[in-house]
C-alpha cells in the first residue's frame, strides 16, 4: 500500500531565522525514500514553506488519491502559542495568524485517518525567546498539543519535540530530536525482527537526547503495531543484567591498561619500535579488538553504554597508532619496504612476508576510524573481493583489525593512468572486452564494482608484444545484491566516471544496478581511446571527441559500434543503457571484429571458423584450434567451452552454413557445493539458459551429464564470416554469463 510523508522545514524566518530546520527536513526526507521506509515525499523548506503550500499539501494527501498505509507529516521550525490555539509558523507568518494551528493539523489527520491506516506527525518545533516579543505570543507547550490534537491511539500519532517550556535545542546547524530521530530510522532503532516501528523510534529518542536539553512527547502507538520501516539486519542478544555488565566493562578496562601499559614499553624508542615493538603491538591488539567486537555482538546493548564507547574509542585510539606505517617497519604482515598507492579509503604498501613472497598491504587511513561509513565499505571491499575466484580480479589474503587492513596478490604493474601502451585498435579492444567480461563476472557473483575508474585497473605488460593485461581492484563502493543495510550517506565514485544516479540519488536502486558500471565502463573506454579524462555529464562533448579519435584510428565500420555503445551507455536514464555487460562485451567484440576483416576478406574459410570464434572470444593465445573445433576457458577459468564445426548446410539461395555445437562444461574452478549440487541444481541452470537461448534463432540445447554440469548448444544458420564468428561469439558470452551465476 502507498506512503506519503509531506515534509516541512523552515531556516530563513524574516526576522528570528534558525540554523537547522532545513538540514533536518531534507534528511527526514531522504531517510523516508529509501527502500526500507518506502515513502513518496513532498518537500517544502524556506520560500516553498507557505501557509497556503503546507495547507494544500495536507488536503491533496488528506482528500485526493486513494488514500494508503501511512501519511506521515514532519515540521521543522518554530512552533508558538498565541492566545489558546497552537501553531507552527510558516515562512510568510503574520502577526495574528502566525501559519498552521494545531486544530487545522488534527482536523487535517482525523479526516485523513478514514482513508489512512496510520497518520502521524512529527513535530520538532523550536521554541526561540526571540520569537515572543510580540504581545500575547508564547512557546508552544506539550498541553497544546494535548488539547487540540486529542484522542489518539495507533491510527493517530504524534512525537513531539519537546514537552512543557523547554527549547527544542540546535547543535551544529542540526536539531538534537531530529538527529536522534535519523540515528534511529537509520538502524539504532531497529527492534529484534529488523524493524523500526513508531514506539521503539519513541523510546530511541527519549533515551538518546539528553533530559537536560529536551524531552520529546509521545502519544499513540502503545503496542509497538505501528512498523515504519523493514528490511533491517536483526538485533541479537538479550538486555543485559547489571552484574554481566559491571563483569565486561571491567575485564574491557583491564584490555585497555594492559595495551597501553605495552605500547609504552615497545614504544619507548625509534629503533625498537621499527625492528620489532609495532609487531608486539599488533598481536596483542587483535586479540583485544576481536574480544571487543565478538562481545559487542553478543551483548548489542553494550553500544548504549557510555562508558563502553569511550573504552571502544581508545581501542580505536591504539589501532590509529599501528596505522601510522613507514619504510623498513616489520608488522604482522611482513617487513614493509615501499608505498605503491593511496586512494580514498587508505595507503596501499609493499610488503615481504618471512617466506620471501611479496604482497601488497591495504592499511585505512587510521585518522578515519571513527568514520563508520567508511569503515564499513573497507570492510565491504575486503569482503566482495574474497568472494570472486577470478584470475583478472586481485585476490585478497587476509584482514586484521590492528592495524584495519588487509593483503592482496602483489600485482607487478601500474594503474592504467599511468601504463603506456601501444595505441593498436586490436590491442585496446582486447583490453577492453577483458574488463568488461571481468566485470561480468562480478556482476554474476551479484557484486557491483560502482568505481570503475582508471587507478582501480592495473596493467601487467606481458609478452614480447607487451599486451596489457588487465586486473580489477579497489572494491570499496561494491554493493553486493544480498545486502539490505541502509546508509544515509552512499554517495561514491569519481564525478567523470559515475553515473548521475550514483551521485544525486545515492539511495536509489537504480544507483545499485549493473547499469551503474556499464556507465564507467564507458567512460572508462573513452579514457582508453582519447587518452584523457571524460567530462563530467557532458557526454555530447564526450561524443564528438570520442568520435574525432576513433576516425583517425580505424574504419567507421569498426567505430560505429563504440560510437553506439558510448551513447547508450553514457544515457542519463538508467533504462536506455545496456542493461548487461554481456551486451557491452558483445558491441565491444563487433567492433573487435571489424578490426580483424580490416586486413582482408569479411569471409572466413570453413577450417577457420571455430578458430576465430575462440579468438573474439578470448583473444591470440588462449585457446587451442584444429580444423574443426577450438577449446578455451571463459576469462574466470570456471567454464571449459568446445567449439566444433559439426557439418555444413546449403541454405535455400545456395549459401553453405555451418552447423555448431558448442559444449559447456563447469571446471573445478566452481566448488561443486556450490552448485547446489544434484539434479535440481542442474535443472535451476537448464532454466536460466533456457530463457537466454530463447532470444537467439536457430540455437537450441541439450543437456550432458559430464561432471557436476555440462551442456551442448547447437547453433544454425549463421554465415562463414566475421559477422558471423561475432554472432557465435554472443551466444557463447551470453551462456556462459548463465552458467556462471551459479549462486
Amino acid at each position: 500500500m502507498s506512503r506519503h510523508a509531506i515534509v516541512v522545514g523552515v531556516d530563513a524566518y524574516p526576522e528570528f531565522p534558525l540554523e537547522g530546520c532545513v538540514n533536518d527536513a531534507t534528511d527526514i526526507a531522504t531517510c523516508l525514500e529509501i527502500e526500507n521506509y518506502g515513502f513518496t515525499v513532498t518537500l517544502l523548506t524556506d520560500g516553498d514553506a507557505t501557509r497556503d503550500n503546507v495547507k494544500d499539501a495536507l488536503g491533496e494527501r488528506t482528500y485526493e488519491g486513494d488514500g494508503g498505509d501511512f501519511l506521515l507529516f514532519y515540521f521543522a521550525g518554530h512552533g508558538v502559542g498565541f492566545g489558546d490555539a497552537g501553531y507552527l509558523v510558516t515562512i510568510d507568518e503574520k502577526r495574528f495568524e502566525p501559519g498552521i494551528s494545531l486544530s487545522e493539523l488534527s482536523r487535517f489527520m482525523d479526516a485523513a485517518s478514514s482513508r489512512y491506516n496510520h497518520v502521524i506527525a512529527i513535530l520538532d518545533c523550536c521554541h526561540s525567546g526571540l520569537v515572543f516579543n510580540e504581545a500575547g505570543r508564547r512557546p508552544l507547550t506539550g498541553s497544546d498539543i494535548d488539547q487540540e490534537i486529542p484522542t489518539i491511539n495507533e491510527s493517530r500519532c504524534v512525537l513531539a519535540a519537546c514537552r512543557g517550556h523547554e527549547e527544542a535545542q540546535e547543535i551544529d546547524g542540526h536539531g538534537v530530536f531530529t538527529a536522534a530521530l535519523l540515528d534511529g530510522l537509520l538502524g539504532d532503532a531497529v527492534g529484534y525482527h529488523g524493524e523500526v516501528s513508531l514506539l521503539r523510534l519513541a523510546e530511541y529518542a527519549f533515551n538518546a537526547v539528553p533530559a537536560s536539553m529536551q524531552t520529546p512527547v509521545f502519544k499513540g502507538d502503545v503496542t509497538g503495531t505501528v512498523i515504519l520501516g523493514v528490511g533491517f539486519p536483526e538485533r541479537m542478544g538479550p538486555p543485559i543484567g547489571r552484574n554481566e555488565l559491571e563483569m565486561t566493562l571491567a575485564k574491557a578496562q583491564a584490555f585497555v591498561d594492559e595495551h597501553y601499559n605495552l605500547q609504552q614499553t615497545e614504544f619507548r624508542n625509534r629503533e625498537r619500535k621499527l625492528r620489532s615493538g609495532v609487531k608486539v603491538c599488533a598481536s596483542d591488539l587483535e586479540g583485544k579488538i576481536r574480544w571487543f567486537r565478538d562481545t559487542e555482538t553478543a551483548l548489542p546493548d553494550l553500544l548504549r553504554d557510555p562508558t563502553w564507547s569511550a573504552l571502544q574509542a581508545r581501542m580505536s585510539d591504539f589501532q590509529k597508532v599501528l596505522a601510522g606505517i613507514e619504510p623498513t617497519m616489520r608488522t604482522v604482515h611482513g617487513l614493509v619496504t615501499d608505498r605503491i598507492g593511496q586512494g580514498g579509503y587508505g595507503q596501499v604498501w609493499r610488503a615481504r612476508r618471512d617466506d620471501g613472497e611479496t604482497v601488497a598491504l591495504k592499511i585505512f587511513h587510521g585518522n578515519e576510524l571513527g568514520d563508520e561509513t567508511k569503515v564499513k565499505r573497507f570492510r565491504r571491499g575486503f569482503d566482495a573481493m574474497r568472494m570472486l575466484e577470478h584470475p583478472r580480479i586481485v585476490n585478497v589474503r587476509d584482514l586484521t583489525y590492528a592495524p584495519y587492513a588487509f593483503t592482496m596478490d602483489y600485482i607487478d604493474g601500474n594503474d592504467l593512468r599511468k601504463t603506456y601502451f601501444e595505441d593498436d585498435p586490436s590491442i585496446v579492444l582486447r583490453l577492453l572486452v577483458e574488463i568488461a567480461e571481468t566485470v561480468q563476472y562480478a556482476h554474476s557473483r551479484k557484486i557491483l564494482h560502482r568505481d570503475i575508474k582508471p587507478e582501480n585497473i592495473i596493467v601487467v605488460l606481458e609478452g614480447d608484444d607487451l599486451r596489457p593485461v588487465p586486473y580489477l581492484t579497489d572494491f570499496d563502493l561494491a554493493y553486493h545484491e544480498t545486502n539490505r543495510t541502509a546508509t544515509s550517506e552512499m554517495v561514491g565514485g569519481v564525478l567523470n566516471y559515475a553515473p548521475p544516479e550514483q551521485i544525486t540519488q545515492p539511495n536509489a536502486a537504480a544507483a545499485r544496478a549493473a547499469t551503474v558500471d556499464i556507465y564507467s565502463l564507458a567512460q572508462l573506454m573513452f579514457f582508453i581511446i582519447v587518452r584523457a579524462d571524460p567530462r563530467a555529464y557532458d557526454i555530447q562533448t564526450n561524443l564528438r571527441e570520442l568520435t574525432k579519435k576513433l576516425n583517425s584510428w580505424t574504419d567507421d565500420q569498426a567505430a560505429e559500434p563504440l560510437v553506439e555503445l558510448y551513447r547508450r551507455a553514457t544515457d542519463a536514464d538508467p533504462s536506455k543503457r545496456p542493461q548487461s555487460m554481456v551486451e557491452v562485451a558483445t558491441l565491444l567484440t563487433r567492433s573487435q571484429a571489424r578490426v580483424m576483416a580490416m586486413s582482408g576478406n569479411d569471409a572466413i574459410p570453413e577450417d577457420e571458423f571455430c578458430r576465430r570464434i575462440a579468438m573474439l572470444s578470448v583473444g591470440l593465445g588462449k585457446f587451442t584450434a584444429t580444423n574443426r573445433e577450438a577449446s578455451f576457458s571463459s576469462l574466470s577459468g570456471q567454464v571449459s567451452v568446445v567449439v566444433r564445426l559439426k557439418s555444413v548446410e546449403v541454405s535455400r539461395n545456395g549459401h553453405e552454413l555451418p552447423v555448431l555445437e558448442i559444449e559447456f562444461a563447469v571446471t573445478d574452478k566452481i566448488p561443486v557445493p556450490s552448485l547446489k549440487s544434484g539434479s535440481a541444481g542442474r535443472q535451476a541452470i537448464n532454466n536460466r539458459l533456457l530463457k537466454i537461448i530463447r532470444r537467439f534463432p536457430n540455437v537450441s540445447h541439450m543437456p550432458g551429464s559430464k561432471g557436476s554440469y555440462q551442456v551442448f548448444i547447437n547453433v544454425k544458420g549463421l554465415p562463414f564470416s566475421i559477422g558471423g564468428a561475432t554472432d557465435a561469439r554472443h551466444i557463447v558470452g551470453e551462456i556462459i554469463a548463465g552458467i556462471e551465476a551459479w549462486g
